[in-house]
């Protein structure tokens, strides 16, 4: 494995590229097929009220469907837009969004109260430990403390129960949710003097306490690795969030528990075997009314992201430890199993990192069309950010690659190098690092206009939309459908989330499996923590074939009509159903009772 030593100087440095005159390679040819031109030639962008407006850059008219004709343009407009709305904090995380212990919602008349265990959406008595929050509504004030406090008094304000995120490490071949480091019982667990949730810097052991960081950076990052974004895949913060619109529409439906969820799937189911061909109308709760859903269909502004914090002590191993103001930073905690590192023989045994969290990579979903739009976002230091599939954007920056005359800029080509074998090929160079792209004119204007990366940040524990760093993140690519006019599959991943399977990876075809399933569940019955799980894993993110490293690879294509439908016209049965793409529909737990709640 290649590291690259990123300093501050190098953030902007350029490799040697390759000469003009020099013919494609057998990657090359390949390439062309992920080189194309996502937008069309006259998208263009204005500032309009405070607000981003997709224009006909020759006529001045408006672009009535940016979402598809300037995907790469409308990609930078969600970035703007999500920085501005400060995703990394006021933005609901999964157990926000999913609580672990949830209440049912509230009947007609009922409130929430020490008596009456429910929940109600708006309601500010609301339990934020079994109901849905909202940070942004429900934190307002302590975020605008976090945000204006001094460096000396920020780390208390991020730490406090409020603010800190939920965070997890990445989804594994089998989903397990369960994976997740929980702050409220790490919060917990300090307050009572438990052993069981400790930091890295005081692990007990064998009746002493250690300080295993040291061990951690020698033993996380192999000699042998596959690559070092699937170092920093293994050891992030993993934090997913989604905007209001997104959190309003699975509490006000009930779909911020299994039982709600479930409910949809055996409507859906009857309306097919009591009412075909007529499909009964989809209502969500409005004005008041309850909802009458028969499938799962966010409104059009509904966003999540996906997001990947590395912790800043790892990313000085990796030889990323530029000006720490070169990234977004926030204070998070990132689980290490000690076990698997080879530095406990206790199953299980694991601490956490605490600490400043560099912003490496995003992905941001956007549900403006019907099978959302799917962009992907990598900060410069990453050593691998165009390896594989290179990196494209037609609106926002422009390549550095050497490029023959009256090309397009649009395109960053994997590295590529002999892998000097006595009949030759040419092959990746993985982790050789990319020159840095130079930002258009118009992108350049419109951030200025906006504010965002127009100065800087003191504060390294809430990230500011002014702060520069934000300058310093690239589009990957982005991706609206299946498959391109000609039939071809489209690919889009991130060399930190999709890390050993980036070679297949689809975002939208992978999250077109994210499904609720009842596997034998009949409608009204009792759910418990231990069957509920199964109930939403029926497709997997993953598929038998593997990479070169054996690593699963992620589905790409479009999707099989027989993994929702069982195919018999006699006897039609519905065997999952797709949950809007949603994969966080895992985290959905049985509704508790009076009796079982804590």
């Amino acid at each position: 494995m290649k590291l690259i030593i990123f300093t501050a100087s190098c953030l902007l440095c350029t490799l040697p590229l390759m000469a003009e005159d020099t013919a494609p390679t057998s990657i090359d040819y390949a390439m062309y097929f992920q080189s194309s031109i996502k937008d069309a030639e006259y998208c263009s962008m204005k500032l309009v009220s405070g607000q981003l407006q997709a224009v006909n850059k020759y006529n001045g008219k408006l672009i009535s469907n940016p979402a598809m004709t300037c995907p790469d343009m409308f990609s930078w407009k969600l970035f703007a837009e999500v920085i501005t709305d400060k995703f990394w904090s006021h933005w609901a995380d999964e157990q926000q969004n999913w609580p672990a212990e949830p209440y049912p919602l509230c009947q007609t008349g009922q409130k929430p109260s020490a008596g009456v265990q429910c929940c109600l959406p708006g309601d500010k008595n609301n339990s934020t430990e079994h109901c849905p929050v909202f940070p942004g509504e429900r934190f307002k004030s302590q975020l605008t403390t976090l945000a204006k406090a001094k460096p000396e008094n920020a780390e208390a304000h991020a730490r406090s129960s409020a603010l800190k995120r939920h965070t997890r490490l990445p989804f594994h071949s089998q989903l397990n949710p369960l994976t997740k480091v929980s702050t409220e019982a790490m919060l917990k667990a300090a307050q009572s003097g438990s052993a069981e949730v400790v930091s890295c810097s005081a692990v007990p052991v064998n009746g002493r306490t250690e300080n295993m960081i040291p061990a951690i950076y020698k033993a996380f990052n192999p000699a042998d690795v596959e690559s070092v974004g699937r170092v920093i895949r293994q050891t992030n913060a993993e934090l997913t969030v989604r905007n209001q619109t997104f959190h309003d529409y699975l509490f006000r439906n009930n779909l911020y528990n299994a039982n709600g969820a479930l409910d949809v799937f055996f409507a859906s189911q009857a309306n097919m075997l009591q009412d075909a061909p007529y499909r009964k109308a989809n209502r969500s709760a409005q004005a008041g009314q309850a909802p009458q859903l028969v499938k799962i269909d966010l409104p059009t502004d509904a966003v999540m992201i996906k997001s990947n914090w590395l912790y800043q002590g790892l990313a000085a191993q990796l030889g990323m430890n530029a000006d720490a103001s070169a990234y977004a930073s926030k204070y998070l905690a990132t689980q290490i199993d000690l076990n698997a590192l080879g530095l406990s023989a206790e199953s299980g045994a694991s601490c956490n990192l605490e600490g400043i969290h560099y912003l490496v990579a995003f992905h941001i979903s956007s549900k403006d069309i019907p099978n959302w739009v799917w962009t992907t976002f990598e900060h410069i230091a990453l050593p691998g950010r165009c390896d594989v599939t290179g990196c494209n954007d037609a609106y926002g920056y422009s390549s550095a690659d050497q490029r023959p005359a009256n090309t397009a800029a649009n395109y960053v080509v994997p590295n590529q190098h002999s892998d000097k074998l006595n009949q030759s090929s040419i092959v990746f160079n993985p982790d050789a690092g990319y020159p840095t792209e130079s930002i258009r004119q118009e992108w350049q204007q419109l951030l200025s206009a906006m504010n965002i990366g127009t100065g800087s940040s003191n504060n390294p524990y809430e990230p500011a939309a002014t702060n520069k760093a934000w300058l310093n993140y690239r589009l990957k690519g982005s991706q609206v459908e299946f498959v391109n006019a000609i039939g071809q599959p489209t690919f889009l991943g991130n060399s930190v989330t999709e890390a050993g399977f980036m070679d297949g990876s689809s975002c939208i075809s992978c999250h077109s499996r994210a499904g609720v399933a009842a596997l034998g569940a009949k409608p009204g019955e009792k759910l418990n923590p231990s069957n509920s799980f199964k109930h939403f894993l029926a497709l997997s993110v993953f598929e038998t074939s593997l990479s070169d490293f054996g690593y699963f690879h992620s589905h790409s294509g479009t999707p099989n009509p027989a993994w929702y439908y069982r195919d018999n016209n006699s006897s039609p049965q519905m065997e999952v159903m797709q949950a809007d793409f949603i994969w966080g529909f895992l985290n959905a737990q049985p509704l508790v009772t009076s009796s079982s709640a804590k």
